[in-house]
This record gives structure tokens, C-alpha cells and sequence, in this order.
């Protein structure tokens, strides 16, 4: 199938082989945006086509194959690439506790923010010496220090380049 007449609908299937949403592509195509609209056309026989088409021509692979294979390629650069696109939209869309909420997400997956738990209820330490706090501090930690690596060995969970070595980490 040659490019479309309908250059609107070109660049439409142009822009969702690019990875772009329907509905950010058919905006960016030039339409007034409008969600049913924009999955409608993502559905439509001759652009569905056209995409078919564009997918084969760059990669040779058949699609059904090239959707898994993409499926399976998840990193922490897609994810942030996504939380980004999320953001902007939700910035876009003049929702910022969505822009918030992504931003949260590429602080936690990129490491710069750390979710922490409070262990003990208030005044539970109180009555301990500071031997004795340091002593049960010591023993929490290497509870949870053999737990992590009881659970880092059978794949459950990994590390984010935490040491698991509770003499490894700074004072």
C-alpha cells in the first residue's frame, strides 16, 4: 500500500509506529483532539494498513512477532521514557497531582527518592540505654539483612545497588 492520500491520516499512522498514543498522535496530526475519535481512526481498515505496512518495511519481522518481542524489552529507560510522556500529558491536561504522581515514580525508579518505614511504635525504645538501643538495632538490621539475602538468592526480590552488608553502609 503506497502513502496514504490523506495526509492527516499519514502522519497519524506515522506517529503511532513512532510509539505515540492515538490520541496524542491524531492531535499531533492535526485534528482537534478528542479521545473517540482518535481510537476510532486508529482502527480504521486503511490505517491499520498503512501501519502494517510502515512495521513492515522497517523491521521485516511480523508484527504479532515484533509485539511481543517489544512487550518483552522493558527497561528502566522505557518506563522513564513513559513516565515522562504521562507527565507532560498531565501537565498538558492541567492535572498536576497526575504530573505529581509521575514525577514520584521517575524519583523512585531512577533511585533518587527512597521510600522509608518507621519500625516501633512510639516509646517503644524509651526505656533502653543507648548499648541497648544500639543492641537491638544490630539485631533488627541482621534480621533483615539475612532476609534480603534469603530472598535476593531465590530471585524474589533484587537490590538496587543497596549493600547488603549492614558494616557497608555509612554511619
Amino acid at each position: 500500500m503506497p502513502v496514504l492520500a490523506n495526509h492527516r491520516r499519514e502522519l497519524f499512522a506515522q506517529l503511532l509506529f513512532q510509539g505515540f498514543s492515538a490520541v496524542s498522535a491524531y492531535a499531533k496530526a492535526g485534528y482537534k483532539r478528542h479521545d473517540g475519535n482518535a481510537c476510532t481512526l486508529a482502527k480504521h481498515p486503511e490505517v491499520l494498513a498503512r501501519l502494517e505496512e510502515i512495521r513492515g518495511e522497517q523491521t521485516g519481522v511480523p508484527v504479532g512477532t515484533r509485539a511481543i518481542a517489544a512487550r518483552a524489552n522493558v527497561t528502566a529507560e522505557t518506563l522513564m521514557d513513559e513516565l515522562e510522556q504521562a507527565r507532560a500529558l498531565a501537565m498538558e491536561s492541567k492535572q498536576p497531582s497526575a504530573a505529581v504522581g509521575a514525577t514520584k515514580e521517575k524519583s523512585i525508579l531512577s533511585g533518587h527518592r527512597i521510600e522509608r518505614t518507621e519500625i516501633g511504635g512510639p516509646g517503644e525504645f524509651d526505656h533502653l540505654s543507648d548499648d541497648e538501643l544500639l543492641a537491638t538495632i544490630r539485631d533488627r538490621w541482621a534480621r533483615l539483612d539475612s532476609e534480603t539475602q534469603l530472598a535476593s538468592s531465590n530471585g524474589s526480590i533484587q537490590l538496587n545497588g543497596a549493600p547488603r552488608n549492614p558494616k557497608d553502609r555509612d554511619h
